[in-house]
């Protein structure tokens, strides 16, 4: 090779392979890997639709916590975590000494100015920074913590006597003090490494911010930090923490001097801090500043280069999976008229998209309506999220002075647990009181004619008026009974309809209610076909259903 020809690296391998930094961590993901990892691992069983009402509420409140659909956006942000954690490391490698030139540079800040002493000059820093601003609730913290989860947080490398935090997630405190935010640092890496006492040594001993500056640099070195997230930065305030300049020093630093990169996370209000200057905006810049901005309404379009194909919009993709979660017996289609409805109420904020989801299932089976309804989004907007009605007016204005009167867009906590709570209860005292007067086949004549098909709201009715003028028949000879009734009715709705033609009709042949004897003829899989089974085999109808699967038994353990 000619000695004016540069080395170029041209592998991973030749990047980070001789990093133990690097190839101690967990492999980098493709693109599905990545999916599979961020998703929620709640799982849907149709039978659980069957379950009582209190036991469907408490799976309902789990999708808050369980449920996330991977969008772009989030693709594209653990990729960049993956580049910011390896690329950090690449000017700390602990065999080229590089490491150990920052632990001296670091050490020597700490130590009064010696002209004759030898200086260590840090290597370049290869770490960068970003920012990721959005409304509360539009996903950032639950993102970013779903990708953190991929890795170890603490690896021990024996051999070499070091232990390295690969990331680490402080909270900016809300007096908007940068003493308090150092003093957060030390608090997390001593819950990270278990056996330190950080916190106490350095902010008890009244150090200034700049020396626990010092301090934080020599910590970060020493146990390697890969990545460090500063999660609510817009409660930094600039007048209490000291002016501007010293916030924007502060962030730069470690990221220039330290070599941590660093990720800064807050609402739109943060921006006051970002951009006060060109270098921090520069900085918060290095792998793109995000803006996550609330899904958007946007139909299906045509793919250019496949015509026959259609691109998805992300608020279509996230709302086709939650829809798929519906523990209300009669499960409805997501039209248009109920997706924009949804919408209207939420704005597109996926934490409001879930909870208005959840609220209004369970509203639905307290109310015995048991389906998703757009009068039903309606309703439970009004009297559950009232905290978000301005901001959601104003979202819906479009109008920048009424959104920028809100530029934080805090969105107030929906107490979702309460609600779940007293509709829990509720249901739970109703399915006592009509288990104790209409006795314990109440709640399985429910389901079975549910699951044949017919509205909730009717079949209440007629189960509650069998039960009660025959207390004392078996469930064969009640299920008849209302199935007989169930019949007359449907016949007598279809022959009181008016007539919309005035073309000859032939007589209209009423129609023959089938006997019990006779059940035995209809198909295999008709609930009166295991009626008829059942008596000649002389076992009981519930049994029978249940071994041939057609029937969730609840004795068995929900898998979650």
């Amino acid at each position: 090779m000619n000695n004016n020809e540069l080395a170029v690296n041209t592998s991973i391998e030749d990047i980070y392979g001789d990093n133990p930094l690097i190839t101690q961590l967990p492999p980098i993901l493709d693109t599905k890997s990545v999916i599979k990892h961020l998703r929620g691992k709640l799982k849907f069983i149709p039978e659980q639709r069957f379950l009582p009402q209190p036991e469907r509420i408490h799976l309902i409140a789990q999708l808050p916590h369980d449920f996330f659909q991977p969008l772009t956006k989030h693709l594209s942000l653990e990729q960049k975590i993956s580049i910011m954690i390896r690329q950090g490391y690449v000017s700390r490698n602990i065999t080229n000494g590089d490491r150990h030139r920052h632990l001296h540079a670091a050490f020597q800040q700490l130590e009064p100015s010696n002209e004759s002493s030898y200086r260590y000059a840090p290597p370049e820093s290869t770490a960068t920074s970003m920012s990721i601003i959005g409304c509360s609730g539009s996903g950032k913290t639950t993102t970013m913590n779903k990708i953190l989860r991929y890795y170890p947080q603490v690896i021990e490398h024996r051999e070499l006597g070091l232990k390295q935090i690969v990331y680490l997630k402080i909270d900016c405190p809300h007096d908007s003090s940068l003493k308090n935010l150092c003093s957060n640092f030390f608090r997390a890496v001593d819950l990270a490494l278990g056996d330190t006492n950080f916190e106490h040594r350095f902010t008890r001993s009244r150090l200034n911010v700049n020396a626990m500056l010092q301090q934080m640099k020599i910590i970060a070195n020493n146990y390697s930090i890969g990545l460090l997230i500063i999660d609510e930065i817009q409660h930094l305030n600039t007048k209490k923490s000291g002016g501007a300049e010293i916030i924007l020093n502060f962030f730069v630093t470690l990221v220039n001097v330290a070599s941590i990169p660093i990720v800064m996370i807050g609402t739109p209000k943060a921006n006051e801090i970002l951009q006060e200057d060109l270098r921090s905006a520069r900085r918060s810049a290095g792998l793109g500043s995000l803006i996550w901005e609330p899904m958007r309404n946007e139909a299906p379009t045509p793919d250019p280069s496949t015509p026959d194909q259609m691109i998805i919009s992300e608020w279509y993709a996230f709302t086709n999976k939650l829809w798929q979660y519906q523990w209300v017996q009669q499960p409805a289609e997501l039209t248009d008229e109920l997706r924009n409805t949804w919408y209207y109420y939420t704005q597109g904020i996926p934490d409001l998209v879930v909870k208005l989801f959840c609220l209004v299932q369970i509203h639905a089976i307290t109310i015995g309506l048991e389906k998703i309804t757009s009068e039903l989004f309606k309703k439970v907007y009004e009297e559950q999220l009232q905290p978000v009605h301005d901001i959601l007016d104003a979202l819906r204005s479009g109008n920048p002075t009424r959104i920028a009167r809100y530029s934080d867009l805090t969105i107030p906590q929906v107490q979702i647990e309460e609600y779940v709570e007293q509709h829990r209860f509720k249901a739970a005292l109703k399915t006592e009181i009509q288990r104790k007067d209409l006795g314990p086949h109440y709640s399985t004549l429910i389901g079975m004619l549910t699951a044949l098909g017919h509205p909730a709201a009717t079949i209440d009715l007629h189960v509650t008026s069998a039960l009660k003028k025959y207390p004392n028949e078996n469930l064969q000879v009640l299920l008849q009974h209302i199935l007989e009734v169930l019949d007359g009715s449907v016949a007598k709705d279809k022959l009181d309809q008016p007539q919309t033609t005035t073309s000859v009709r032939k007589p209209r042949t009423s129609r023959k209610v089938m006997k019990a004897e006779e059940w035995k003829s209809t198909e295999a899989n008709d609930l009166r076909n295991f009626f008829s089974q059942a008596q000649e085999q002389d076992v009981d109808v519930y049994e029978l259903l249940k071994s041939s699967h057609y029937l969730f038994d609840p004795t068995r353990p929900i898998l979650h």
